[in-house]
């Protein structure tokens, strides 16, 4: 493979992933090569999206043993593949470019990436988010603003995602930093991303993160939501990472409002809250909490957009005189998620090959 075709074959790798499609202006790849050289994006091409030994990995591309040991290693601190360790060894595998390599860049990002990113934002958004059945991400509310009387999975409780978990992480949220970077900011609290397992591990060892407890990850959930931030774990039974976001930095909520795609399309939500006119004030409190423009005001009472809502619980939470409240959507339309991150992106890999056989 000639060494300058590997930027390409390296987009075309992460766009059977979550997506990182081809641009006209070649942005992703002028990304590419500000967090890849040439030899290391030829690398990253021969990963698939299963862990594999060093071992394994060699057998299979006939790369020799302590190359390949030295490069995948580097690669792994450098956040351009993804690292695991478990009692059999090392274990190396392709990470998706976001959430993943992107996210991975935290530590190391600069204006010119930042710059890169929004422009890549702007011309990508609505092809990413819109082109799988399969999402990445899904929202869930505020544990307390869902009735006891409803039949709820426990992978539909955030809090009983957290006490599930052994390893547990918190790290500054990527998504901020690169608009506070280009000279925007953001009222937000920084530190609201949880990751877990395999996932707080890699970002500890890579000093993008702190090892914290079940309690003081329960303690970030509630100081999110006091905040106003939306909480937004992976689109999996058993997510690796739960992010905490806002309208003003998250790309996928930016792409709702900013670009005016339809939010059923762009994440999952289980829930869309409603409002009792005859409690309603007309306060206007919840029209600051929602991140996606979902309500306005008709005649002085709230009004929601139930195909607009993404049923984060934000507004139920403060409605001073308890006129909101979240319900959760007939069976037809719910979703049961993927049981792991490895099953979504096979999912989201094979929706996208059929989309490519069709055109």
């Amino acid at each position: 493979m000639a060494l300058d075709t590997s930027y390409r074959l390296l987009q075309e790798h992460l766009d059977l992933l979550t997506g990182f499609p081809k641009t006209e202006s070649g942005i992703e790849i002028a990304i590419l090569k500000k967090i890849f050289t040439a030899e290391e994006a030829a690398m990253a091409i021969k990963l698939g999206p299963k862990p594999e030994s060093i071992d394994t990995f060699c057998k299979r591309t006939d790369i020799e043993f302590a190359k390949a040991e030295e490069m995948l290693e580097e690669m792994a601190k450098k956040g351009q593949i993804f690292r695991m360790r478990i009692p059999d060894g090392v274990h190396y595998s392709a990470s998706p470019f976001a959430p993943g390599i992107y996210e991975y860049q935290l530590n190391t990002i600069d204006l010119e990436l930042a710059e890169m990113m929004e422009v890549f934002f702007n011309e990508t958004s609505e092809e990413i988010v819109t082109s799988n059945d399969t999402q990445v991400f899904r929202i869930l509310p505020v544990d307390e603003n869902i009735s006891n009387k409803m039949e709820i999975m426990p992978y539909d409780r955030i809090k009983e995602l957290i006490r599930a978990q052994r390893s547990i992480a918190v790290a500054d949220c990527i998504c901020r930093k690169e608009k506070r970077i280009v000279g925007e900011e953001c009222k937000h609290m920084d530190e609201v991303c949880l990751v877990f397992s395999h996932m707080a591990k890699y970002y500890v060892e890579n000093g993008m993160a702190r090892f914290i407890t079940v309690d003081e990850a329960i303690e970030v959930l509630d100081k999110s939501e006091k905040d106003g931030l939306v909480h937004s774990p992976q689109n999996a039974q058993r997510p690796m990472a739960i992010c905490n976001c806002c309208g003003c930095c998250c790309g996928i909520l930016r792409g709702i409002t900013e670009l005016n795609i339809d939010a059923s399309k762009v994440i999952r939500s289980d829930f869309y809250a409603v409002c009792d006119a005859e409690l309603c004030s007309g306060c206007e409190e919840c029209l600051e909490r929602c991140h996606v423009n979902a309500i306005t005001m008709v005649d002085e009472i709230a009004d929601i957009k139930r195909e607009q809502c993404i049923g984060c619980g934000l507004c139920v939470t403060t409605c001073p005189t308890e006129s909101l409240k979240l319900v959760r959507k007939p069976s037809e339309e719910l979703f049961e998620p993927p049981t792991s991150m490895g099953e979504v992106f096979i999912r989201m890999a094979s929706e996208k090959a059929q989309l490519r056989e069709s055109k």
